[in-house]
């Protein structure tokens, strides 16, 4: 009878022990599988501006021809000349003042009484300052041969924050910049020498759980010789 209680009581630790740990795997991971969880981030859908040297000239718009052709200089600021004309002295003129006439006038006082005025203060105005964006970038680049571009995406419910890569190579094995932020829009810089493809993509996270990759953009970048 004693070996079957303890046998008993035996199973019931066990059981609690088990349970105990399988609640534990539960609370870390959170309900659901990491296939579901991810599953649950819509896919974003981006776009980018036209890519824009910004090597040694700075912000200064790439002009490039068709096909590859050398980057047009910006043009030289034209001088100009600047007349100033200057007024004749005028001719000494002479003013007679007739002496003014006295006139006495006196008039009875009235007293008038203003009723007194209510002010009634507004409302103070609610404002509401929206969070700073926060970004991190790997792989930006300057100097010779630079060329940035403005990549936007589409937000996504439940998201709170958003990864984009940027790659010469279709498959993503090394991107060349990548990068997460808060906000729906990040400057993307590589350099491009010569006419270069950049493919970009995006997708969104929340904490450790990230949504698929945005349909890929194929870009054409370059060449941008300064």
């Amino acid at each position: 009878m004693r070996r079957l209680a303890v046998t008993a009581v035996a199973a019931v630790v066990g059981l609690l022990v088990a349970g105990g740990v399988a609640l534990a795997a539960w609370a870390s991971s959170g309900p659901g599988t990491a296939t579901a969880r991810a599953g649950t981030l819509g896919t974003t859908t981006a776009s980018a501006t036209a890519w824009v040297c910004t090597g040694l000239l700075g912000s200064a718009t790439a002009k490039f021809a068709t096909g590859g052709g050398v980057e047009a200089l910006p043009a030289l600021p034209q001088a100009t000349t600047t007349t100033t004309a200057t007024a004749r002295p005028l001719a000494a003129t002479t003013t007679t003042t007739p002496a003014p006439s006295t006139t006495t006038t006196t008039t009875a006082p009235v007293t008038t009484t203003a009723p007194a005025a209510t002010t009634t203060a507004a409302a103070a105005p609610t404002t509401t300052t929206p969070a700073t964006p926060t970004s991190t970038t790997t792989g930006a680049v300057s100097g010779v041969g630079t060329v940035a571009s403005t990549l936007s995406w589409t937000a996504v419910t439940g998201a709170t924050s958003y990864q984009f890569q940027a790659a010469t190579t279709a498959d993503f094995a090394a991107p060349v910049a990548s990068g997460t932020t808060t906000a729906t829009s990040n400057t993307v810089t590589v350099r491009a020498l010569t006419k270069t493809t950049v493919s970009l993509r995006v997708r969104a996270a929340a904490g450790a759980w990230t949504g698929a990759w945005s349909p890929v953009l194929t870009t054409s970048a370059g060449p941008c010789l300064l």
